[in-house]
C-alpha cells in the first residue's frame, strides 16, 4: 500500500453537539478525499483528508438494522492536504506527537500511521445561527500515567485512499458522497494542495524520543 504522505512546499458529523474540553480519543478512520471544491473565505479547490476520533468515555445510543447499540461518541474533521510549516495538518500532527517536525521529517511523513493512535483531543463549541457545532481544536499526547495499549477504538479502523479502494464502503455515506464529488482533473495520487491555517497547540509537558506516538 503506498504511504499518504503530503507536500511541504504546496501552495464533523455527530447528531449531538460533543462536549467542550478534553477528551481520551482515538483515530479511527483517515480519509482521503481528493480535491474539494473551495468556499467562503477560501475559493479555491483544494486536496483534502479526513480524520475521525472516536471518544471512548463519551457513549451515546444509536439504531443500526433496527436494534439499539451503544458506542462511543465520534467527532471528524477535515483539513487540507499539506505538510508545509503553516499547514493546520502540520501543526495538529505536531501537536498530537508533541515534537515539531523538520522539513525532511514531514516530507516523508506517512499520515496512515495515525490510525488507531490514541491522543488527548481539544474540542470546542461554537454558536453558528442558532445552532452549537462542536470542533476539534486540538490534540495533544496522552497524560502520563495512561498506557496507550489500553485506549483502543471500538472496531476496526478504515483507511480509505485512491489505492486503498476497498476500505470505500466501509466509510459513512456523507463521507462516500464526499469522495464521489472529487475534482477528477487529475490522478487523485498525483494532486496536491496548499495550507489551510494553523491547528491550536496543546498543552504539553516534556517528552523522551519513547513517549512520541509517531
Amino acid at each position: 500500500m503506498a504511504p499518504l504522505r503530503y507536500p511541504v512546499n504546496a501552495s464533523s458529523v455527530d447528531l449531538d453537539p460533543v462536549p467542550s474540553g478534553s477528551h481520551i480519543a482515538v483515530c479511527d478512520i483517515v480519509a482521503d478525499l481528493g480535491v474539494q471544491p473551495g468556499s467562503g473565505m477560501f475559493p479555491k479547490e483544494r486536496r483534502r483528508v479526513y480524520l475521525r476520533f472516536q471518544l471512548l468515555h463519551e457513549r451515546v445510543e444509536f439504531e443500526k438494522d433496527g436494534k439499539k447499540i451503544s458506542g462511543p461518541r465520534m467527532i471528524g474533521q477535515e483539513y487540507t492536504a499539506s505538510m508545509n510549516e503553516k499547514a493546520n495538518l502540520r501543526h495538529l500532527l505536531e501537536s498530537w506527537r508533541g515534537r515539531q517536525f523538520t522539513d525532511a521529517e514531514a516530507a516523508e511523513f506517512d499520515i496512515s500511521v495515525v490510525l488507531g493512535r490514541p491522543g488527548m483531543l481539544m474540542v470546542m463549541q461554537t454558536q453558528k445561527e442558532k445552532r452549537t457545532y462542536s470542533n476539534i481544536s486540538g490534540i495533544g499526547p496522552l497524560p502520563k500515567g495512561i498506557d496507550p495499549k489500553t485506549i483502543i477504538a471500538e472496531g476496526t479502523p478504515v483507511l480509505y485512499t485512491p489505492e486503498n479502494t476497498e476500505s470505500y464502503i466501509r466509510l459513512p455515506e456523507w463521507l462516500r458522497k464526499k469522495i464521489d464529488s472529487q475534482i477528477m482533473e487529475e490522478p487523485a495520487h498525483q494532486q496536491s494542495a496548499p495550507e489551510n491555517g494553523r491547528g491550536d497547540a496543546c498543552d504539553g509537558a516534556e517528552i523522551s524520543d519513547d513517549d512520541i506516538p509517531f
